[in-house]
């Protein structure tokens, strides 16, 4: 999961919540600066994690 802490269209917190419910292998990437738009790296991060599955 990425995360940008800025972002007001969906707020950190409710990503969080759902974060904390999922039971599998997880990872969250924070993006202190961003909001809601395309975070950098953020397509080579998701390929990487979904290689190790």
């Amino acid at each position: 999961m990425v995360t940008g802490l800025m972002d007001t269209v969906c707020p950190p917190s409710t990503q969080f919540a759902a974060y904390n419910k999922i039971t599998s292998k997880k990872n969250m990437l924070i993006y202190p600066d961003h909001g809601h738009e395309r975070l950098p790296r953020e397509p080579d991060h998701v390929f990487e994690f979904l290689c190790q599955i």
